[in-house]
């Protein structure tokens, strides 16, 4: 991968009527630092907080952003700048990319959010192929769903985790996933369905004990089911690392049943959206290939 020390790359992400924007330099070693991130209202206002910061427009090499109507709004400010239109996925697959603690490829992502739960091999940046996804819901969708029931704020999968340390994970029976052994898809609506239930019966029960113990089981149940098959994944393709992509990757009980089988590839902390957008646009700009997006695994 060819990389220049002084490569910059920008990140654009709208959410909430905000832009939120991160700029990342390229390092020697194939790593990235961020020199700055905020928050702006209007993207004619981001011309000049980069530039106090001493990184002109002119010294960006790409832009990355998740919605294809911002690129019309960027040319004026950024004239002849590539704008890359970066998907959820991609932006998580290539910010893993970007990490130095990331080898030689191949290696295998799971990405898990409360939208997104895949398995997905890396051969190179923008190379992927899919191996297995969620047939129903996602796996941070179950967190959530029991948050919200037992009355926690959302995102919920930091929440229940506390909750969870108190927690008996051996409390409730979950249901198993319903897919076939030699799968490497996922499903989790059964779970969740099972354990919405279960909330529900803990209704008005003045002992937090009984909502301590769900909340182990569940969390149990759902770092079971990724690490299972995240590390058949691993065994299929060859590859002893794995990138651990989403929030619900984070999670302590998933890392700790992966610990010791795999090298782990985890999120630079404080990873934000605008942040991967920009390690993916400086990841694609730097290998060159236009963004492609997973190619679905043969069936």
């Amino acid at each position: 991968m060819a990389q220049q020390a002084d490569t910059k790359a920008l990140g654009i992400a709208h959410q909430g009527g905000k832009f939120h924007y991160a700029l990342v330099q390229g390092q020697p070693d194939g790593g990235v630092s961020v020199l700055h991130q905020g928050l702006v209202a209007h993207l004619d206002g981001l011309r000049n907080p980069l530039e106090s910061r001493g990184a002109p427009m002119a010294s960006v090499a790409a832009i990355g952003i998740a919605c294809a109507r911002l690129g019309d709004a960027l040319a004026p400010i950024a004239p002849g700048v590539p704008v890359l239109v970066i998907d959820t996925l991609q932006a998580h697959l290539l910010a893993a990319s970007a990490n130095p603690a990331c080898l030689a490829n191949p290696l295998v992502a799971l990405v898990a959010t409360d939208t997104l739960t895949t398995l997905v091999r890396v051969d190179a940046p923008g190379h992927c192929a899919a191996l297995g996804r969620s047939l129903d819901t996602a796996a941070g969708n179950v967190f959530d769903a029991l948050a919200e029931q037992l009355g926690m704020d959302l995102p919920g999968g930091a929440a229940l985790a506390r909750l969870a340390d108190f927690g008996d994970a051996d409390g409730d029976r979950m249901p198993e996933p319903e897919v076939d052994a030699a799968s490497l898809d996922f499903s989790f609506a059964p779970l969740r369905m099972a354990a919405l239930r279960r909330a529900r019966e803990l209704e008005g029960s003045p002992c937090e004990q009984p909502r301590a113990d769900l909340a182990a089981s569940v969390q149990q149940a759902v770092a079971g089911q990724l690490a299972r098959q995240a590390l058949k994944a691993l065994q299929r393709t060859g590859s002893t690392q794995l990138a651990l992509c989403g929030k619900v990757a984070n999670n302590a009980t998933l890392r700790a049943a992966l610990q010791g089988h795999c090298h782990l590839v985890t999120p630079l902390p404080g990873t934000s959206r605008s942040i991967r957008l920009a390690q993916a646009a400086y990841v694609l700009q730097a290998c060159q290939p236009r963004p492609a997006s997973v190619r679905p695994r043969a069936r």
